[in-house]
């Protein structure tokens, strides 16, 4: 049989022997002057971009506190407004002007009074 007529080896003389390799150590390159102008350079856009991140956020905090006091002061006013508004309605009324012409003995005379309305 063809088989039969191969010849196997071993794994021992199928691997020849190899000496053992040392690696060899390879020394740095030094940076280019363009590489250090290159590696500065995007350092320094680095820095300034977060220095920037923290400046609009300081700003838009800022802000935030800005437009929160200034609705405060807002809500102030609109109430002191609407406080005012009912006394000057109160005050105007018929019934307070009745009472402090009656307060300082005044009377009301119909024949001075017209009606602008008709």
């Amino acid at each position: 049989m063809a088989q039969n007529a191969y010849q196997y080896t071993t794994s021992a003389e199928a691997i020849p022997f190899a000496p053992s390799q040392t690696r060899v150590k390879y020394k740095a390159a030094r940076w280019t002057r363009r590489e250090r102008l290159m590696v500065t350079f995007v350092s320094a856009v680095i820095m300034i971009l977060m220095i920037g991140v923290v400046f609009s956020s300081m700003q838009a905090n800022a802000a935030r506190t800005n437009a929160a006091t200034m609705q405060s002061k807002i809500d102030a006013t609109k109430e002191s407004n609407d406080a005012l508004r009912s006394d000057i309605q109160s005050k105007t009324s018929k019934k307070n002007l009745d009472e402090v012409a009656k307060k300082y003995n005044m009377t009301l005379s119909n024949n001075n009074v017209r009606n602008i309305n008709q």
